[in-house]
Parts: C-alpha cells; sequence; structure tokens
C-alpha cells in the first residue's frame, strides 16, 4: 500500500511494485490477475494492521469514548499519509469501491454500537441522535477527503488532516457530550496534542 498511497494508483506500476518487494513482475502476475486485485489484497492486508494497531491503542481504555477518540485519530493519521490522488484514482475499481462500502455499512453500525454504549456509560447526551451525528460526521469527512483530492487551493485545502480531525472531534463529539465525556475529551485532547 505504500506505493500506492505515496503516489497514487496510476503512477504505479508492476515494475515499481515488483522492485519494491523485491520480487520478479512474473511472480507478481501469477499471484495476481490485474492490478485492481492485487490492490484489493493490498488493502486487505492494510486494513488487517491498521485492526492490530487499534487493538494495541486500546487497551487501557476506560471509557469507549476513549476507544473511539483513538479509532478516529488513527483514521486521521492514516488519510494524512495517502497521497490525494489514490482517492480520485480508487473510483476507477468498481469492486474495490464495493467492498469498500460494505465496509462502511458495518463499520456505522460499529459506530453506533460504540455511541451508544458511551450514552449508557453517562459519556453522550440522552437527547443526542447517534444516526443524524453519524450521516453529518460521514458526509463532512467525504467533503474533506474531496476537497483534499482535487488538490485546489481552497478555505478547507489550507487545513492540515491533524487540524481537522482536531476540529470534528471537539464540534461533533464535544457538542453531544455530558460534562464527564468533555472531561475524558478534553484529557485525551491534551495527551495528544
Amino acid at each position: 500500500m505504500q506505493l500506492f498511497w505515496e503516489k497514487g494508483i496510476k503512477e504505479v506500476k508492476m515494475d515499481d511494485i515488483a522492485s519494491f518487494l523485491s520480487v520478479s513482475k512474473r511472480t507478481i502476475y501469477e499471484l495476481f490477475e490485474d492490478k485492481e486485485q492485487l490492490l484489493l489484497e493490498a488493502l486487505k492486508l492494510e486494513q488487517k494492521k491498521m485492526r492490530e494497531e487499534a487493538k494495541k491503542r486500546i487497551r487501557g481504555a476506560k471509557h469507549i469514548l476513549e476507544i473511539i477518540l483513538i479509532l478516529y485519530t488513527l483514521y486521521f493519521e492514516k488519510l494524512k499519509m495517502i497521497n490525494t490522488k489514490f482517492f480520485k484514482e480508487i473510483e476507477k475499481y468498481p469492486n474495490i469501491c464495493k467492498r469498500n462500502r460494505e465496509r462502511e455499512k458495518k463499520n456505522n453500525k460499529r459506530f453506533l454500537a460504540w455511541m451508544e454504549m458511551a450514552r449508557r456509560q453517562g459519556l453522550f447526551r440522552e437527547d443526542a441522535n447517534f444516526e443524524v451525528l453519524s450521516y453529518i460526521l460521514h458526509r463532512d469527512i467525504e467533503a474533506i477527503i474531496s476537497v483534499k483530492k482535487q488538490g485546489e487551493p481552497s478555505e478547507l485545502g489550507k487545513y492540515s488532516w491533524d487540524e481537522l480531525g482536531r476540529f470534528l472531534i471537539l464540534f461533533y463529539l464535544r457538542g453531544i457530550a455530558t460534562p464527564l465525556g468533555q472531561d475524558v475529551i478534553e484529557e485525551y485532547m491534551k495527551k495528544n496534542k
């Protein structure tokens, strides 16, 4: 994934991949039908690594809200590593797009369950509508990615991924947090400047 993330998909040739992996181009073609299959397998491997990293980071979390914040931070860390061309070019691969949509649905269900758990722990307000929050948050993240992938100067484009991620946490999660939840968020934000 490193090559695809650094250069975008189109710029990475099979020769580049073979050289990076120290294998022959023929070996790659024996293992993968085409670039899409190679990219799909690389994405699966990267997602597995991300899950392992997430498990390591969430050990010792006291509240589900800490877990949400840790995962959110990890997500934005990954986003900032990706060349904006990658986002544009991935759209040309229908099987990957379909898989990504399915994963988004699963992740959204998990997110909603975690938000509900945080409410039961007294960290989020009783009147918070998590489905609306999820929808708006998802659309805002898509808008940020869209602006970044266009690569054109814009008001939003002048902010780093870290700044945008921190703002979204403060704006959305802090906005629905109880005083206890706000304390958890503040503590997390101080530790992770």
